[in-house]
C-alpha cells in the first residue's frame, strides 16, 4: 500500500467510485444524527474525558475508512483521503480558537455549546459540499485558477505566521465589535438574551431571534472564512470531489468533540500554529506551482505534513509558551 503511496501523483481525472461508497458517507452522518439524539438531546456541560473519548471514536472511523478507499477505490485515492483529512484536521484548529472566542464573548454557557456546534456541523456539512464542487469546477475549468488558491492559502499561512510569533491577539471584544457582527445585527432581528435554547422568541410582541440563534449563525460564517483557506488546500492534495468532501465529512463529524478538547489544552500547544504556517505555504506553493507541471508525490505531502505537525508537538511539549505570561484570564 504505502509503496504505491511513493508514486508520482500525476494530475487524474475523476476516480471510479462505486455506488456504495457514497452511501458510506450517507451511513456515517446517519449514525453522527443517531448518536446525538440519543446523546446530546438533553443539554449538558461537556468535560475533557467525554469530549476524549468521542474524539478517539471519531477520529477512529475517519481513519478506518482508509480501508474501504483502499480496497473500493484504490491506493492512490486512500492516500489523498488520509492526507486530505489531516490537512482539515489541522487547519480547524484555528477554527475551534475563534469558536472559543465567540463562546466567551456572548457568555455561552457551557451545557449550551455542544447543541450550537451541531448546528455548526450540519451547516459546514452542506456548504463545504457546495465550496468543493464550486472549486473543483474551476479547476477543471480554468487551470491558472490553481495559482490563485496558492495565493490565498500564503496569505493564510502569513496569518498563521502572525499568531504563531505574537500568540492570539483577538480578544472577545473583537467579536462583538466586529463587523460580521454588525452587519447581522442591522439586517437581522437579533434579541441581546439566551432563552433556553430557543432560537426564536418574543419581545414585547415582536417575534426575534434570540442571542443563541445569532451565535449560531456567526459560527456558520465563521466557518465560511475559514473554507476559503481550507478547502483550495483540501483540493491541492486530491483533485477528485469525492476524496475532496469525503475527507471533509470525517473532519467535520469529529470537530465538535475536538473543541473542547483544544480548549483544554490550547495553551499548552502553542506551537502548532507554526506548523499550520508551514503546511499552508507548503500547499500553497504546491498549487502555484501545478501549471508548470510540479506534481510531488503524495508521500511528500503526507510526510511534510506529519512532519511539521510532529515538530510543532515536540517543541510545544518541551518549551515553554513565550506568549503565556501576556494572555489575560
Amino acid at each position: 500500500m504505502f509503496t504505491t503511496f511513493a508514486a508520482g501523483a500525476a494530475q487524474h481525472v475523476a476516480y471510479d467510485v462505486p455506488w456504495f461508497m457514497y452511501g458510506a458517507i450517507v451511513a456515517a452522518l446517519v449514525l453522527y444524527a443517531i448518536i446525538e439524539y440519543f446523546h446530546g438531546r438533553h443539554d449538558h456541560a461537556v468535560g475533557f474525558k467525554e469530549a476524549v473519548r468521542w474524539s478517539v471514536f471519531y477520529i477512529s472511523i475517519a481513519v478506518l475508512f482508509t480501508v474501504p478507499v483502499y480496497f473500493f477505490i484504490g491506493s492512490q485515492a486512500a492516500a489523498e483521503y488520509i492526507a486530505a483529512w489531516s490537512i482539515e484536521k489541522a487547519l480547524s484548529l484555528d477554527n475551534l480558537f475563534v469558536f472559543g472566542l465567540i463562546f466567551a464573548a456572548f457568555k455561552v454557557e457551557p451545557k449550551f455549546r455542544r447543541r450550537i456546534l451541531n448546528y455548526g456541523i450540519v451547516g459546514a456539512i452542506v456548504f463545504r459540499l457546495i465550496f468543493i464542487l464550486l472549486g473543483f469546477e474551476l479547476l477543471q475549468r480554468f487551470s491558472w485558477v490553481s495559482i490563485i488558491f496558492g495565493l490565498i492559502l500564503i496569505q493564510g499561512a502569513w496569518h498563521a505566521l502572525q499568531s504563531a510569533r505574537h500568540g492570539h491577539t483577538e480578544s472577545t471584544s473583537d467579536i462583538t465589535k466586529s463587523r460580521m457582527w454588525r452587519v447581522l445585527n442591522r439586517i437581522l432581528p437579533i434579541h441581546d438574551k439566551f432563552d433556553g435554547h430557543k432560537l426564536i422568541t418574543k419581545v414585547k410582541g415582536k417575534t426575534m431571534l434570540t442571542l443563541m440563534a445569532g451565535v449560531i449563525i456567526l459560527i456558520e460564517l465563521t466557518d465560511i472564512v475559514f473554507a476559503i483557506d481550507s478547502v483550495p488546500a483540501v483540493l491541492a492534495v486530491s483533485p477528485d470531489r469525492y476524496i475532496a468532501y469525503a475527507s471533509n465529512v470525517f473532519a467535520i463529524l469529529g470537530l465538535r468533540s475536538l473543541f473542547f478538547v483544544y480548549d483544554a489544552v490550547a495553551d499548552r500547544f502553542w506551537a502548532l500554529n507554526w506548523a499550520l504556517a508551514g503546511i499552508l505555504l507548503w500547499i500553497g506553493a504546491k498549487m502555484i506551482a501545478t501549471p508548470l507541471g510540479f506534481h510531488p508525490p503524495i508521500a511528500v505531502s503526507l510526510g511534510i505534513l506529519f512532519g511539521l505537525l510532529a515538530i510543532g508537538i515536540i517543541v510545544s511539549l518541551t518549551v515553554k509558551n513565550p506568549h503565556h505570561k501576556s494572555k489575560t484570564a
